[in-house]
């Protein structure tokens, strides 16, 4: 009979009113904890990928076609939105970006709390009634649980992050769907409920598109439906295998050729199918048990890690991690009647660490924004054992044990503290960067990336240094040189600027900044007809080229005085990008001079 009991049972009656405030409340305290923890991220600068992602992202431009933001990222357009409407509103001013990614992570957070009742509650034995005491130890449970998401330091790359913020938006949409798949299954009979169970169901399907078009991790929600199903609403009955075939079949699929199209669109930049895909999985095996770690002692933390590379199946390290995790799957298996929760949280770990931990080989092996969506299973165990913690001591109504009243804000207020210390880092890109070539040594892009911030914030003496060793360790790279080059003419070393720029276009013949950047060094030099010949061969290679057309309209205008030529070439920039800084200007001066030169 224990194996027969469904879902569609009858749970507990209503609890009072008041108690059902006491859990807003304590979801408004929960979203309060993510605020505080992260007020000192909100002044924050944009940092790596955020001047792709958002400066350097010309869908979002002020003057860019809206459908644009739709279409410039084919796999990730709810998060490409996101960021336009940020644009709208906030311009290129960090602080609003951050304040809307904190504002999502605190509402991932208070999803996740409303998941955890529920799911709590689905996992009682239908016995009957439950007790207020209970409820009660479920609260408390379910708060420890999604506290910690909110305050845990490894979702400091993610919350402060801009560029993480699809992490966050999937979390979202994710923990949505279960909420919403959770209730269109709910028991009623009334035409009000049947209706409610409609449009529940049809918001699951929307919010598990946003989701998929989120972030890749989305692509476990088939595995977790089934498991949410299986461990907590202990559906055998033949409608539960209905719905299998009819909701979670058909979203496996449409799951699975979303995710090899979108390998194979991204084959050579940031994901291919690995050659060896064993040798990934081990690899990955000791990455995800370097996650837990973290999770436990957030120690260590960088944006970038190195991490152990299996070379070989007999590779002990990678062996013994997979082993390990096998084992702790088997354990949480056995738990799955005493403990479903916990079963259900590793379920999770796993489901959502795994499209970024399998055969699929990424470039960078370990980052910590990927655990943001997986640590919500995190929560469940912390929840489930805290719950199963406070039963076995008798917890009361009106009493919380003196180990759970200290220990929880204890942990709590060491998370706090030690986030708004990760938060502190991420202030300065120059002290992310060094904290990152402490942790990968013998890497060359945290040298790249910090001689970059220390460019950006004039000190080219020291950037030069670094440069130099990624140079050393990657010579023909043509972006390197370029920046190279840039901070050589900053210190008025024209000659050594002019040869760098000069190894760039070697590399690629067709790279136009390399012939912009050495007409610059030409101008400063003197040397306006050789500044105009450079120009002019980065217009050839690159015909949409603003930048070079009025470049060499300032030296038609002002050093060789044909103005007809000057106007013309504005005219040119301004037809290719309509809102060209200066276009309309140039134009209307250079023919009024060429009218005035004529009369």
């Amino acid at each position: 009979m224990a194996r027969t009991r469904v879902a569609r049972r009858a749970l507990a009656g209503p609890a009072p009113v008041a108690f059902w405030r006491r859990r807003r409340a304590v979801a408004l305290l929960i979203a309060a904890l993510a605020f505080v923890t992260y007020l000192n991220a909100l002044d924050n600068p944009f940092v790596y990928d955020d001047f792709f992602t958002v400066t350097g992202n010309p869908s979002i431009a002020a003057e860019a076609d809206p459908h644009w933001a739709v279409i410039y990222m084919p796999f990730r357009p709810v998060v490409n939105i996101s960021y336009a409407l940020d644009r709208r509103v906030w311009g290129y001013r960090p602080f609003g970006y951050h304040l809307t990614s904190v504002t999502l992570h605190a509402a991932v957070a208070v999803l996740l709390f409303v998941l955890l009742l529920r799911a709590l509650r689905d996992g009682r034995e239908a016995s009957g009634a439950v007790d207020v005491a209970r409820r009660r130890r479920e609260s408390w449970a379910a708060f420890a649980g999604a506290a910690l998401f909110a305050v845990h330091p490894i979702q400091s790359e993610t919350a402060g992050y801009v560029s993480s913020r699809s992490e966050i938006l999937c979390g979202l949409f994710l923990l949505s769907t279960l909420l919403l798949a959770r209730a269109a299954k709910a028991q009623g009979s009334s035409v009000t409920s049947a209706r409610a169970r409609v449009v529940a169901g049809l918001g699951a399907a929307v919010c598990a598109l946003l989701a998929l078009l989120s972030k890749e991790v989305a692509a476990s929600l088939p595995v977790l439906l089934l498991g949410y199903d299986w461990l907590l609403l202990h559906s055998a009955s033949p409608s539960a295998r209905r719905r299998a075939l009819m909701v979670v079949v058909p979203l496996g699929l449409v799951t699975a050729v979303t995710m090899v199209y979108r390998v194979r669109s991204l084959a050579g930049t940031d994901a291919t199918v690995a050659a060896a895909p064993l040798l990934n999985l081990l690899t990955q095996s000791i990455v995800i048990w370097r996650y837990l770690g973290l999770m436990l002692w957030p120690s260590g933390q960088s944006i970038m890690h190195s991490a152990h590379t299996v070379t070989t199946l007999a590779d002990p390290l990678g062996l013994a991690a997979a082993a390990g995790l096998v084992a702790l799957a088997g354990v949480a298996f056995i738990l799955r009647r005493r403990l479903p929760l916990l079963t259900m949280g590793t379920l999770w770990w796993f489901a959502c660490i795994a499209p970024s931990s399998s055969v699929i080989a990424l470039r960078e092996t370990m980052a910590e924004h990927r655990v943001y969506v997986a640590s919500a299973g995190i929560a469940m165990i912390v929840t489930a054992l805290v719950e199963r913690l406070l039963e076995c001591g008798g917890t009361a109504v009106e009493r919380v044990p003196m180990w759970f009243k200290v220990g929880l804000p204890v942990v709590l207020a060491s998370c706090v503290v030690l986030t708004i210390e990760r938060n502190r880092v991420w202030q300065s890109p120059v002290a992310v960067w060094r904290e990152a070539i402490a942790a990968t040594p013998g890497a060359w892009e945290p040298h790249y990336a910090l001689a970059d911030a220390l460019r950006e914030n004039g000190a080219c003496a020291p950037a030069l240094s670094e440069y130099e060793t990624v140079l050393a360790m990657k010579p023909a790279t043509r972006e390197v040189l370029t920046n190279y080059g840039i901070c050589l003419g900053q210190l008025e070393r024209l000659p050594e600027a002019a040869a760098a720029f000069r190894q760039a276009l070697v590399i690629d013949p067709q790279y136009a900044r390399g012939y912009t950047n050495l007409a610059a060094v030409s101008l400063l030099e003197g040397h306006a007809d050789q500044a105009r010949d450079y120009y002019q061969r980065a217009i050839s290679v690159d015909p949409k080229n603003v930048h070079a057309r009025m470049q060499l309209a300032r030296i038609y205008e002002e050093r060789l005085q044909d103005y007809a030529r000057a106007a013309q070439l504005c005219a040119e920039a301004r037809a290719i990008s309509p809102s060209t800084p200066g276009a309309t200007d140039c134009i209307v001066r250079n023919e009024q001079r060429g009218r005035g030169g004529a009369s």
